[in-house]
């Protein structure tokens, strides 16, 4: 699945193994597509960033840009997508992760090319924004990035206090310790 950069390497992982173990926590569906798996150190929430008032900044890239930092295998992860997520009935072909009420599918790249995934699977092209992967995660598991279909406000990440404490500095008003599973807003009113 190449895109129209040629540096990009995305696939469809070869089998749904890599991404099982978000199954194997017995997580509510819910709290697990919207805080990833259950056992991390610390969950955060990222605000998004779609300001009319400012430029737009890409949170979900920068936040990703951070935790390569964070893991021993950033030329190695995982991005999960709801297989629905464009609503146009072409879905490409990956290893299912059988969630309930969000079937996702599996596909692998590095940490800096997570963020593209949805759009060149789908779309065939990439770093063009668009939605981002439902989980990503690196193949050592050392974070999660979970961004739930439906959210409009903030994503989550499981991840070390360290990691935590570095999104926050880069992401400065951006960034705030939640409990997993905690009630946290889906919209803005």
């Amino acid at each position: 699945m190449a895109g129209q950069n040629a540096q990009v390497a995305i696939e469809a992982a070869s089998t749904a193994a890599p991404g099982r173990w978000l199954l194997e926590e017995a997580a509510d569906w819910w709290d697990l597509v919207r805080f990833g798996p259950p056992g991390h150190e610390v969950y955060v929430r990222v605000a998004f960033d779609d300001s009319p008032l400012a430029e737009p900044r890409d949170t979900v890239r920068e936040a990703l840009d951070v935790l390569a930092g964070h893991t021993a295998t950033r030329d190695a992860a995982y991005a999960a997508v709801w297989e629905g997520w464009t609503g146009s009935g072409r879905v490409p072909a990956a290893p299912v992760l059988p969630v309930p009420n969000r079937t996702l599918l599996l596909f692998t790249a590095s940490v800096a090319e997570l963020r593209d995934v949805p759009e060149v699977a789908w779309h065939g092209v990439s770093g063009h924004g668009g939605a981002p992967p439902h989980l990503a995660w690196p193949e050592d598991r050392a974070w999660c990035l979970a961004c739930e279909v439906d959210e409009e406000i903030e994503f989550t990440v499981g991840c070390s206090r360290a990691a935590a404490d570095a999104l926050a500095a880069a992401l400065p008003d951006h960034v705030r310790e939640v409990a997993y599973g905690e009630q946290v807003p889906l919209w803005r009113e």
